[in-house]
């Protein structure tokens, strides 16, 4: 019998300056009434590190442990707010999303030895290059080319809240999709330097 899965992510989690940014731009984009934009909620806002998919709930453990050695390896180190995008471009925008700033070489080392780690246990590499970023809203249909400025101009006016914040921990979520958007649960944290 096959162990039940869960669809499961690691992540540096934001403070709440930077969460009520991310709801401040989600809100913006909705409020066009343009079909498909579907903002992410505050509660929601993380960095993530590594998506991981459907994990067993009999892996889990081996998970936290792949968390663990990779961050053994790190040191604190700080971020900020950085600039709006989207992806994969402004003018076709299927994403909005908050960037992050500072200091980005602990954050890919951290990232690369999140890989190095989750791929000694047999998960897939990622073949996309890392593109450290927070999602704001996602919009589902392809909107039209006044549609796309439309949005991207109004996630623009938002104008973020410069935030600093220290990343000293991993943690480990659960993603469980339902119809008003997915709910997120921590399920462990793991700090740095062992």
């Amino acid at each position: 019998m096959t162990a039940p899965s869960v669809r499961l992510f690691a992540a540096a989690e934001l403070p709440d300056a930077f969460r009520e940014d991310i709801a401040r731009i989600g809100a913006s984009a909705l409020a066009l009434g343009i079909r498909g934009v579907r903002p992410v909620r505050a509660e929601n806002a993380h960095l993530t590190l590594k998506f991981l998919g459907e994990v067993g709930v009999d892996r889990i453990d081996d998970v936290l442990s792949a968390m663990r050695l990779a961050a053994a390896r790190a040191a604190p180190f700080r971020l900020r707010t950085g600039n709006l995008g989207a992806f994969p471009n402004a003018d076709a925008p299927r994403v909005l999303w908050l960037g992050v700033d500072g200091d980005l070489a602990a954050l890919r080392n951290l990232r690369d030895d999140l890989e190095d780690a989750f791929a000694a246990i047999g998960f897939p590499r990622d073949r996309r290059a890392f593109s450290p970023h927070v999602t704001a809203a996602r919009i589902r249909a392809r909107p039209s080319p006044a549609d796309a400025k439309r949005l991207t101009s109004a996630a623009a006016a938002v104008r973020p809240t410069p935030v600093e914040f220290a990343v000293n921990r991993l943690s480990l979520m659960r993603s469980d999709a339902r119809p008003g958007g997915s709910v997120y649960a921590r399920l462990g944290v793991v700090g740095f330097g062992g």
